[in-house]
């Protein structure tokens, strides 16, 4: 499905995904890209035929066509239209225009490119005088000019020429036959139209105090779409997508050198092809971003999420996530949590609401993918959410949605999560959004920066990108980025372990890669003691106050380990006895793996238990009821495996005590619900 946002047709493109009418090759954005090109019977004289005409260069080689016939003129600038030469067709519908200043054909079709390439009040006045000239010519012609209206703001004037389409709809007129198809794309969407003129009624007497959105300079923002920005944490990298006037879509990028964005280059062979790329996501510590690939030979649909590997600013590999992530469908617009957890994307595939909507996965501890599980419906509805960007806090969702009661062709909103519930929605409004078409929020790690992409009237072409300091109401938690080390404090060789990081009786667990470095995302301006009990080292625990600073590089933590006093050992020969077998059971609420305070004190005790009993082994199995589907059933019972796994690791225990790790999903048992949600540690010892 093609997702290309040109915002004339943002219209046509939003009931192309709501029906299901998707194109047979997908791209990184599900929607329709369409060139009219409409011709008028309502005259003899203005009867032509594409066949006919010598003027048609069907090779582009000479664009205008300088010629003192009216018709033929015409006929060329159609042949340009359709070649997506926009520019060109606008400068022969203008000729045109001179030779016959009376025909209504040529100003509809001039309407509609000006339209097309988002000059709104230019495409009012060639409609409003194509009216003039043949009232009766296109009934679509009256949707359109309501909807260069609607692009502008002008609800009262939108509504009107809405009306007059409505008018018509039962009467004779010489686009009839023709423009049918239009007009049923229009009577469908007719009604959601009115509804946004009455959202930017409300929206207008209610403007707040507060900066305009700025566009970025031309050196990023071009004639084409320039959309889906991601800044780096010193604000001096921004990567976002482009798609020529071929279509192509491609992933570029811009460096702020004193204050000054570059002019925008692609990225070469090493990510882009000339295939579509795009939608690509800097990951919180800046050396990998995810993106969009179409078309590749181990794409399993037409589009699928890859991952970068990002050095100096520079690309090194690329890599197609593993796992249950990707499908056979349209999965694109990725963003990734602060810890590298969690991935929220878009997606068409079946299971949703309706449209485009928003799906999530989460890592396991392979470094696969889990199943994506779809965000439900107070965040997704029957039209299309698209762009997440999920937040260093994880729990702040930006995104854009055309079900949402909003201001046209797709706004922002903002929707925060408590525990595992989303709450409803919120138009983020004023400066974000406007009648055109807003896509693509992202953050900046100062908390506070906010950039986007707007189809607005005023830019430079298509979609642009804009910046504005995001107001407090709607600013995520206060969130710095740790970036750290475990060592041996006699080698300094490095150490892998497991970390408790607690405040309060709250409590997070890190592992560290297999150079003992670690990233996480913590709540600013708090107090955090930091735990490590590996078997061959001492306890250790160090307390510090982290700072929300405000600073743009991660803070750094060296966690040095003291090893152990180790002797020798006098290997006793031990007759095999009868293993000894203890279960201890967890449970969870309904869609949780979150533990309690009650949860914590009894891993406590068994970690206290299995440090003491060496020889004991444990099998840890995690089991979920029946509500969900098999896949997410699955996937929430690993992820309660997981979080007690963790919390043993963190306590001290041993490896190769853990002996299985394992989420079953349900079972076909009868039962409680709430007997099913549960983890079972299963002891054996002698």
């Amino acid at each position: 499905m093609n997702k290309s946002h040109h915002p004339v047709v943002d219209f046509i493109r939003y009931f192309a995904l709501r029906m299901k009418k998707y194109l047979l090759i997908l791209c990184l954005f599900a929607t329709h890209f369409v060139v009219y090109s409409q011709q008028s019977n309502s005259t003899e004289d203005d009867t032509f035929s594409m066949e006919s005409s010598e003027a048609v260069d069907t090779e582009g080689k000479n664009e205008f066509f300088s010629t003192q016939n009216a018709k033929k003129s015409l006929q060329h600038a159609q042949t340009l239209i359709n070649q997506g030469k926009l520019k060109s067709a606008r400068k022969q519908l203008q000729h045109t225009i001179k030779i016959k200043e009376n025909f209504a054909v040529a100003y509809r079709e001039l309407a509609m490119v000006n339209l097309e390439m988002g000059f709104n009040q230019e495409a009012i006045n060639a409609f409003e005088t194509s009216f003039d000239l043949d009232e009766k010519l296109s009934r679509a012609a009256f949707f359109e000019c309501g909807e260069a209206y609607f692009r502008l703001g002008q609800a009262d004037m939108a509504r009107y020429y809405y009306t007059k389409f409505t008018e018509l709809k039962d009467k004779s007129y010489a686009n009839k036959q023709k423009e049918s198809g239009l007009e049923i794309d229009y009577d469908l969407l007719l009604e959601e139209r009115l509804n946004n003129c009455k959202y930017i009624e409300q929206v207008s007497n209610n403007v707040p105090d507060g900066p305009a959105a700025k566009p970025l300079p031309t050196e990023i923002n071009s004639e084409v779409d320039d959309y889906l920005p991601t800044v780096n944490n010193m604000g001096n990298l921004m990567i976002f997508t482009r798609t020529d006037r071929r279509g192509n879509q491609n992933i570029f990028r811009s460096e702020n050198i004193d204050s000054t964005w570059t002019k925008a280059k692609s990225y070469g062979k090493e990510i882009n092809t000339n295939k579509n790329e795009g939608m690509a996501k800097l990951e919180a510590h800046g050396r990998r971003f995810y993106f969009t690939g179409c078309f590749r030979p181990d794409s399993e649909g037409g589009c699928d999420i890859y991952q970068a590997i990002f050095e100096n600013q520079e690309i090194t590999a690329t890599q197609k996530l593993a796992g249950g992530l990707n499908g056979p469908e349209w999965d694109s617009q990725p963003s990734v949590t602060c810890d590298g957890q969690t991935l929220y994307f878009t997606s068409n595939r079946a299971g949703g609401q309706g449209g485009a909507d928003l799906w999530m996965s989460v890592k396991n501890s392979d470094g696969s993918w889990s199943q994506a599980i779809n965000l439900g419906p107070n965040i997704n509805t029957a039209g299309d959410e698209e762009a997440p960007y999920i937040s260093n806090d994880g729990n702040t969702l930006f995104f854009t949605s055309t079900g949402h009661p909003g201001q046209g062709s797709g706004d922002l909103f903002i929707a925060r999560k408590n525990q595992e519930t989303w709450s409803q929605p919120e138009n983020l409004d004023y400066p974000f959004n406007s009648p055109g078409k807003e896509i693509g929020f992202f953050l900046h790690a100062d908390g506070k920066t906010a950039y986007f992409s707007s189809a607005r009237a005023g830019g430079s072409g298509g979609l642009d990108i804009y910046s504005v300091e995001l107001p407090e109401k709607f600013r995520p938690a206060p969130t710095i980025l740790l970036e750290g080390q475990v060592v041996n404090q006699v080698t300094n060789d490095p150490v892998p372990a497991y970390i408790k990081i607690s405040r309060e009786e709250e409590h997070r667990y890190v592992q560290t890669n297999e150079t003992g470095g670690f990233f996480i995302c913590l709540p600013g301006n708090k107090g955090y003691s930091f735990q490590i009990n590996e078997p061959d080292y001492d306890y250790f625990i160090d307390a510090r106050f982290v700072a929300a600073t405000g600073h743009l590089d991660p803070a750094r933590a060296l966690l040095k380990l003291k090893p152990k006093q180790m002797t020798p050992k006098l290997v006793v020969q031990k007759t095999v006895a009868q293993k000894e077998e203890k279960r201890v059971q967890f449970f969870f609420a309904s869609d949780s793996y979150s533990l309690t305070h009650k949860d914590l004190l009894e891993l406590e005790a068994l970690a206290k238990t299995l440090k003491k009993k060496r020889g004991w082994s444990a099998e840890v199995i995690g089991y979920a009821d029946g509500s969900g589907s098999k896949d997410y059933n699955k996937w929430i019972s690993e992820q309660r495996a997981q979080k007690i796994m963790a919390y043993l690791r963190a306590q001290g225990v041993a490896t190769d005590q853990i002996v299985k790790l394992e989420g079953k999903g349900s079972t076909n048992a009868q039962g409680d619900a709430a007997e099913m949600r549960r983890v079972d540690v299963v002891l054996y010892g002698g």
